[in-house]
């Protein structure tokens, strides 16, 4: 700050601008970036409950109060936690940090806003247990969630409470939903509406969402920039008028900008849905100065201002879609849109809106395929209906929403709004069904999605100012890409032999080049494959009984089931893979086999994963069990 300060002062007593001032300020923004994530990082954080636990003093029970509804599991509901207090047999310490609650009952009826009593028994959030699954534990990592806690709804006790703006908003918007179910709405059509204007996505069934992730649009199902956008410009069209007012030019963006926080609230004040109203609410500003610099500049600073409120945004899928989606459209939508120029207004109405899309597939593809492995074909069919229908419902769907609030809505605009999202469903379930033009399992790299950036830089900066040196940069970009594609490929090793975890199942696979074999006894459990599948460019696929001996890289590894027969003269094998509980003795099985690595995979009952667990440590062999170090690849 000395330094900017210094600089600052030099360079308003210079004619010409000083190059120190742009180090100073370059200096200046990236400690202020440092400070805010290290001091983010729970780790760093004195009062953090990570710290407070690692003591030697017993934790007994935890106060806390819950800030956000989680999509509950097959098993129990899933809270989001801010830990306030943690108490011990002697003292009650201040505290903070952000807690997964897993509460195992049905009849548990707890919101954001309740304050809590939770016994404190903390667990780590496990991670998968399988090769390139999805990691649960980094996501929620991500959300700055170090920990998890387990109950039932019986060690629970609600102490009261907490009254904030963010408690208020929910409240509000769970009464919104209640109203709306007076109202003659479809199943379906009530989810829809409940996910498109109020963010509420707990209703909708597992079809109808498999439906919009393969026609491309599953994004409109969660309140993001696209919603924000499209209700700003809205807003600017139906406020134009405003401008010929005295300050027109400055009430506008702030009635603008009032006016989406307005939607903000109404759907609960969701993290998402605020990062995107932070965003657009800079970009309407920068749109009302009606220069290019200015739309991109606010959007860098809206980046800077959510990134120093919390530094983990960048890590998570949604925020970085958002940005490089609006980000591209800014870019890329006006080159694209001066390939054709219309005469005829709906051709060019409709030529916007492919433009549009577009250029916003350009800036999510390269993410879009390395976080989902997949590419609806379909999606600019989808966007000419989709995002016409969308603008149209947000607008008709905030009138029904504050009609039915204060119980004057006519049945009429209900009918209305409900057989718009009715043809909206049925349009997307058909375009579902065109399933050969969903291009899905894509193998696709971190590096290669960068290389794939790296390249759209170059072909934008070749297009605005074709110089020699930016078309070395495109070219060397594309080499990028290739040496990305090329290590990934010898990244993948030839032979392999992993035993995956599966519970009450025994599943290995060998893999050879691009071939693989999979042993194991239910051919109907093997989804979870998919991943791996794909991560290993597996071409073919068969399944086989599960043998007593399998081969690893010379060396001999021995399967032992229920019939625990071992007792073979002269053999040592290196491996004993151990299935289906077999009764064993493992002292005598140790020290007649001398085994390197003994392996237990998921089929076992824990009661003899724990017995063999304790043998191998006083033996001194390596144990591994799948259950919890996860799947074993062998060496």
């Amino acid at each position: 700050m000395l330094f900017f300060l210094i600089a600052y002062l030099n360079a308003t007593r210079q004619l010409f601008p000083s190059p120190w001032m742009g180090v100073a300020t370059f200096f200046l923004i990236f400690s202020i970036g440092l400070f805010s994530t290290y001091y983010s990082i729970p780790e760093n954080q004195a009062n953090h409950y990570l710290q407070k636990d690692s003591g030697t003093e017993k934790i007994f029970f935890a106060k806390a109060i819950i800030t956000e509804e989680l999509k509950p599991t097959q098993f129990s509901e899933r809270y989001l936690l801010k830990v306030e207090e943690l108490i011990s047999e002697t003292e009650i310490h201040s505290s903070r940090g952000k807690l997964l609650l897993n509460v195992n009952s049905d009849s548990i009826n707890l919101q954001p806003g309740n304050k809590i009593l939770i016994p404190w028994t903390p667990q780590e959030i496990k991670p998968p247990l399988n090769p390139f699954q999805f990691n649960y534990k980094d996501y929620m990592k991500r959300l700055g969630v170090e920990r998890q806690v387990s109950i039932s709804g019986e060690q629970l006790e609600v102490t009261g409470q907490e009254e904030n703006f963010i408690v208020l908003a929910w409240t509000l918007r769970e009464k919104l939903i209640s109203n709306l179910r007076n109202y003659d709405f479809g199943k379906e059509e009530l989810a829809v509406f409940q996910a498109l204007i109020l963010g509420q996505r707990r209703d909708i069934d597992d079809q109808l969402y498999k439906n919009y992730a393969a026609a491309g649009a599953i994004h409109i199902l969660a309140i993001s920039g696209l919603h924000i956008g499209i209700l700003m410009l809205l807003l600017n069209f139906l406020l134009k008028p405003v401008e010929k007012l005295k300050y027109g030019k400055y009430l506008k963006p702030g009635l603008v900008i009032i006016l989406l926080w307005g939607f903000a609230i109404l759907s609960g004040l969701s993290p998402s849905v605020v990062r995107a109203v932070c965003m657009f609410s800079f970009i309407a500003i920068g749109l009302q100065l009606k220069r290019k610099t200015s739309t991109l500049n606010s959007l860098f600073l809206s980046l800077f201002f959510l990134l120093l409120i919390n530094p983990f945004y960048l890590f998570q899928v949604g925020f970085q879609m958002s940005y490089l989606a609006v980000f591209s459209i800014i870019v890329f939508q006006p080159y694209i849109n001066r390939l054709f120029s219309p005469k005829i207004r709906i051709i060019d109405y409709f030529w916007k809106i492919i433009s549009v899309s577009l250029a916003a597939q350009i800036g999510v593809l390269p993410l879009s395929l390395y976080y989902f492995h997949q590419f609806p074909g379909l999606f600019l069919v989808s966007s000419l209906v989709v995002l016409p229908l969308l603008g149209f419902i947000l607008a008709l769907g905030i009138l029904v929403i504050l009609l039915a609030f204060m119980n004057i809505l006519p049945q009429i605009l209900a009918d209305l709004l409900g057989m718009v999202i009715t043809f909206l469903n049925t349009f997307i379930g058909k375009i579902a069904k065109f399933d050969v033009f969903v291009f899905s399992d894509i193998d696709f790299s971190l590096l290669q999605s960068m290389a794939v950036y790296l390249i759209l830089l170059g072909i934008l900066l070749v297009i605005a100012k074709p110089n020699f040196k930016r078309l070395c940069f495109l070219l060397i970009s594309i080499m990028g890409f290739q040496l990305a594609s090329f290590y990934n490929k010898i990244n993948n090793p030839a032979d392999e032999i992993v035993v995956f975890h599966r519970t009450r199942e025994s599943v290995i696979g060998k893999k050879q080049k691009y071939d693989l074999t999979i042993f194991a006894e239910n051919k109907d459990q093997l989804s979870f494959l998919k991943a791996y599948l794909r991560e290993r460019q597996i071409e073919n696929f068969s399944l086989q009984q599960l043998p007593d001996i399998l081969s690893v890289s010379d060396q001999i590894c021995l399967v032992i089931d229920t019939t625990a027969s071992y007792n073979l003269k002269e053999f040592q094998p290196e491996f004993i893979i151990l299935r289906n509980s077999p009764r064993l003795n493992m002292e005598r099985l140790i020290n007649q086999l001398q085994p390197r690595q003994i392996i237990a995979d998921g089929s076992n009952h824990p009661s003899f994963v724990n017995q063999w667990r304790n043998t191998c440590r006083l033996k001194k062999i390596p144990f591994h069990y799948t259950g919890e170090k996860g799947a074993y690849i062998f060496p």
